[in-house]
C-alpha cells in the first residue's frame, strides 16, 4: 500500500477518534470489515467490555463510527477476505506507531479486527 493510503486511514482513525470517542469510556477497540459491492469498508467502535474467551465483546458498544466507514478497494487490496484482513491489519498496526490517539488504544486492553460474521484477530493486547 502507497504512503498516501496509509496516510489517509491514519487520519481517519484520528478523526473518528475525536468525533465519536472523545469521552466514552472505552476499554478496547475493534475494527469491524464488510464487504460491500467493490470494495471491503472499516468500522471502529470502542467497546466497554473486553474478553478474550469471549468474541462477542465488541458488541457492547461505547461508541461507533456507524457509517463513517474507511474505504479498501478492491483495486488496492484484492477481492479476497483474507487479503482485505491482511491490509487492514498492516494499517492498523500503522496507526499504532504513528496516530494521534495511538496511546489510547495502547492503554486500553486489547485492539482486534475481524469481518463481522467472522473471527476476531488481535492486533493488539495488553499484558497486565
Amino acid at each position: 500500500m502507497n504512503k498516501a493510503f496509509v496516510s489517509d486511514f491514519v487520519s481517519w482513525v484520528d478523526r473518528v477518534m475525536l468525533e465519536y470517542g472523545k469521552g466514552k469510556r472505552a476499554v478496547a477497540y475493534n475494527f469491524n470489515l464488510y464487504e460491500h459491492e467493490d470494495e471491503f469498508a472499516i468500522q471502529l467502535i470502542g467497546a466497554t467490555k473486553f474478553d478474550l474467551t469471549d468474541e462477542d465483546w465488541p458488541c457492547h458498544e461505547a461508541f461507533s463510527s456507524g457509517e463513517d466507514l474507511f474505504i479498501l478497494p478492491y483495486s488496492v487490496v484484492g477481492r479476497k477476505y483474507e487479503t482485505g484482513q491482511r491490509k487492514a491489519k498492516v494499517l492498523i498496526e500503522a496507526y499504532l506507531e504513528r496516530g494521534k490517539a495511538a496511546g489510547r488504544l495502547k492503554r486500553s486492553r486489547g485492539v482486534a479486527l475481524g469481518f463481522v460474521s467472522g473471527d476476531l484477530e488481535y492486533v493488539y493486547v495488553r499484558q497486565a
